[in-house]
C-alpha cells in the first residue's frame, strides 16, 4: 500500500523518476536525430554522429537504469534495487563521455576541426547534406571543395559552407556539454539517493533471512538428539517403543453387537422426539 511506504521508499521513487525524466529526454532527442525529423538534423547527423551515438548509448542505460528502480521500489526487491544502485554508475560514465567530447570539439580550436573533417573526413554524401540543409555550397565558396547539385554550381549565389557550419557547430555542441553537466550533480545526488534509501524500502530490518551460523542443520539435530538421549538414560527411562501395526479384527462379535443394539437406539432417539415436541 502506498500508504505504508516509508521515507526512505517515497526519496528513492522520486529519485527514479528524475532518472527516467531525464533518460527519456535524451532518448527522444537521440531519436529524432537519428530520424533526421528536426530541422538541421542532416548536418549533426553527419559532423557529430559520434556524440549521438554516445548520447544514444547513454539514454539507453539511463531507461534500463530507471525501469530496474521502478521495479525494484514497487516490489520492495532489495536485490534489485542493488542492481539498479550498480548501473548508475556507468550511466555516469556514459553522461560524462557526451560531456567531455562535446566540450572538447566545442572548446579547442573548432574551425581547424571543421577544415580537416570537411576535407578529410566528410564524405561527398555527407557533404551534400549539410550543403542542402545549410543552404550553402563548397567550404569556403561555391569552387572549393563543392559537392555539385541542382542548387550548388560555380555561378550560385549560395555563400560557402563554412560560416553557416562553425556557427551551427558552436551552439549545437555547447547546448550538448552544458546541458549534460548540468544533469550530472542530479545523477550524483541521484546514486547517493539510491545508496541510503535501497536498503530501507520496507520496515523490515536486514533481509528478514536468519544469519548462517544460526540455522539449524542435521548435525545440530543428531547433537540434540544425542543429548536427549543421554539424559534419559541418566534419569532410568527406557527408550519408548514404538508400537506396531495393527488391523482390524475379522471376529464378527462386535459387528453383531452393533446390530443388536440398533432397535434400541432407534427408540431413545423417537422417546426424545416426542419429549422435545411436547
Amino acid at each position: 500500500m502506498v500508504g505504508r511506504w516509508t521515507g526512505f521508499k517515497w526519496c528513492l521513487m522520486l529519485s527514479v523518476v528524475t532518472v527516467l525524466c531525464y533518460g527519456t529526454g535524451a532518448m527522444i532527442c537521440a531519436i529524432l536525430t537519428w530520424y533526421r525529423v528536426w530541422d538541421h538534423a542532416d548536418v549533426m547527423y553527419v559532423a557529430d554522429w559520434d556524440i549521438v551515438f554516445l548520447a544514444t548509448m547513454a539514454a539507453s542505460i539511463l531507461l534500463l537504469t530507471a525501469l530496474l528502480g521502478v521495479t525494484g521500489t514497487l516490489l520492495n526487491s532489495r536485490p534489485i534495487l542493488a542492481t539498479y544502485s550498480l548501473l548508475l554508475w556507468p550511466a555516469l560514465i556514459s553522461m560524462l563521455a557526451v560531456g567531455y567530447t562535446s566540450y572538447k570539439r566545442y572548446a579547442f580550436r573548432l574551425d581547424l576541426k571543421l577544415n580537416l573533417y570537411w576535407s578529410q573526413y566528410y564524405t561527398p554524401l555527407g557533404r551534400l547534406m549539410i550543403q542542402n540543409s545549410l543552404r550553402c555550397c563548397g567550404y569556403y565558396n561555391p569552387l572549393h571543395e563543392a559537392i555539385l547539385s541542382n542548387k550548388c554550381y560555380p555561378r550560385t549565389p549560395l555563400p560557402g559552407c563554412k560560416g553557416r557550419l562553425y556557427t551551427f557547430e558552436k551552439q549545437s555542441l555547447g547546448t550538448i556539454w552544458s546541458t549534460t553537466f548540468s544533469i550530472v550533480p542530479l545523477h550524483l545526488l541521484n546514486i547517493v539517493v539510491s545508496l541510503l534509501c535501497s536498503n530501507h524500502v520496507t520496515r523490515q530490518f536486514g533481509k528478514g533471512i536468519t544469519p548462517r551460523q544460526y540455522r539449524l542443520t542435521y548435525v545440530d539435530l543428531r547433537e540434540d538428539a544425542g543429548k536427549i538421549e543421554k539424559e534419559l538414560r541418566k534419569a532410568g527411562v527406557e527408550r519408548l517403543r514404538r508400537p506396531q501395526w495393527s488391523r482390524s479384527s475379522s471376529s464378527t462379535t462386535l459387528r453383531e453387537d452393533r446390530e443388536d443394539r440398533k432397535p434400541l437406539l432407534s427408540g431413545q432417539v423417537e422417546e426424545w422426539n416426542n419429549v422435545a415436541h411436547s
